[in-house]
């Protein structure tokens, strides 16, 4: 007599379920996975202060949040602030422009390398939607002629280093003195805010001197401080602007109270 065969039980529904949830969960971490090294192939890390441990190994000190402003150039360190130019900050035009702050971010024997504290105007890196270089571009030209006429007087533009007295950083720069991505976030003055500088927790955009990855675009600093190689459009017209300059250590500072900046916040 033939042996019967077994017939195959049902999968109960409780083990399906059991099933579906593990392959949910798997999903899940599959997507956390290829989406996690960030939007548009951005080679930096998204970094907060929240989240960050600045260890032993980091060979460049952190920004501190209380700027010691010297009054001299040849007094100032890394790190430090220097008050040199004026430039309007707060919005208000019928009162003048405000004194300029800005941090050293290198001293060398006979000059310094500053940036500005605060980002402090906004304006497209070229008006004309092209592949620009740096040199060519509407910013560079804007930043080295209309701002340098306004932020200076003779002598102080006769101390800037330079054949072009005004640019602003690369992004190998902006890795070079700013190691971790939450150190290169940045405020914007009022004035920068209302002319367009997008603001999300009191961070804005900011852009950098390098062509972007994408067609006609230009690299740039996102609320966050991440690199954004991918970049925007040159004539995009909402990243703010952070000049840096070369001045000799021998120049003049000037002593006077400095402008906030923009505590609005507009939506992305």
């Amino acid at each position: 007599m033939a042996a019967k065969k077994k017939e195959a039980k049902p999968i109960s529904a409780i083990a399906a379920a059991v099933m579906i949830v593990i392959a949910f969960l798997a999903m899940g971490v599959f997507l956390v996975y290829m989406f996690s090294s960030g939007e548009g192939g951005v080679e930096s890390s998204i970094d907060t202060s929240l989240e960050q441990s600045f260890g032993a190994e980091s060979s460049i000190a952190p920004p501190v949040s209380e700027i010691e402003v010297k009054e001299t150039m040849a007094d100032a360190e890394v790190g430090d602030g220097v008050i040199f130019g004026s430039y309007e900050q707060n919005g208000n035009t019928a009162d003048g422009s405000e004194p300029l702050e800005w941090i050293v971010l290198e001293k060398q024997s006979d000059k310094l390398l500053l940036i500005s504290r605060y980002c402090v105007d906004t304006l497209p890196y070229n008006t004309e939607r092209a592949d620009t270089e740096w040199a060519e571009s509407s910013l560079h030209t804007f930043l080295n002629s209309d701002f340098c006429n306004q932020a200076f007087t003779a002598e102080e533009l006769s101390e800037i280093i330079g054949e072009s007295k005004v640019t602003m950083l690369s992004a190998e720069e902006a890795v070079k003195y700013y190691e971790y991505d939450s150190w290169r976030m940045a405020e914007a003055t009022k004035y920068a805010v209302s002319k367009g500088a997008r603001i999300e927790n009191g961070s804005c955009w900011w852009w950098l001197t390098d062509k972007g990855s994408i067609e006609n675009s230009a690299s740039y600093i996102h609320f966050d401080g991440t690199i954004r190689s991918a970049g925007f459009s040159v004539d995009y017209g909402a990243v703010a602007v952070r000049p840096v300059i070369w001045v000799s250590s021998e120049a003049e500072t000037e002593t006077e109270e400095i402008s906030e900046p923009a505590s609005e916040e507009v939506s992305e």
